[in-house]
């Protein structure tokens, strides 16, 4: 794609905080995004049971309802959502607990302007600290957040349905 157009769909997208009518729109984006992710490296049950698990309209409901969460929907211009930004906080640091974007949206400046609400958001919590986890195998994901600032600090797992994963552990320091 030219810049021009990746240039044009940076600007047809709007970002905004979720609320509870976005739930179910929400959770069948997320679980399209969670299946198109994650389809090739995890047996089919086990996606399918962990998007069961976190990807229904009350799960989504809960979340954006959540005092301890934020999740931020990037719209474009004709309504649909195309990416997405779920925070978690707590008094310490804040998780980055999903940052998902619609593959033709990618390479757009889409989920650079989800990450900046994601930032607004934990410096208007207080928080001066932002993690989250990648899972090994995602360099793309990796190397963006690299390019926005997290550093590695460490590896965790991640069990989907039965299978467990390795995930990246990242940092970065919101106070910058």
């Amino acid at each position: 794609m030219s810049e021009m157009g990746e240039d044009h769909l940076a600007r047809t997208v709007s970002i905004r905080r979720a609320d509870l009518t976005d739930a179910a729109e929400l959770a069948q984006f997320a679980a399209r995004l969670f299946r198109e992710t994650y389809g090739d490296s995890t047996p089919p049950a086990d996606l399918e049971a962990y998007v069961a698990a976190n990807f229904g309209r009350e799960i989504q409901a809960e979340e954006i309802d959540g005092s301890a969460d934020a999740i931020f929907l990037a719209r474009s211009a004709d309504g649909p959502i195309v990416g997405y930004a779920h925070l978690q906080s707590d008094t310490d640091a804040s998780l980055l607990n999903r940052l998902y974007v619609d593959r033709a949206f990618r390479g757009t400046g889409v989920s650079r302007n989800l990450f900046d609400a994601v930032v607004a958001e934990c410096r208007r919590r207080k928080t001066p600290r932002l993690t989250l986890t990648v899972f090994e195998k995602n360099e793309r994901a990796r190397a963006f957040y690299t390019r926005l600032g997290f550093r590695e600090v460490g590896v965790t797992s991640f069990v989907v349905g039965s299978d467990t994963q390795t995930d990246v552990e990242m940092a970065y320091d919101v106070t910058d």
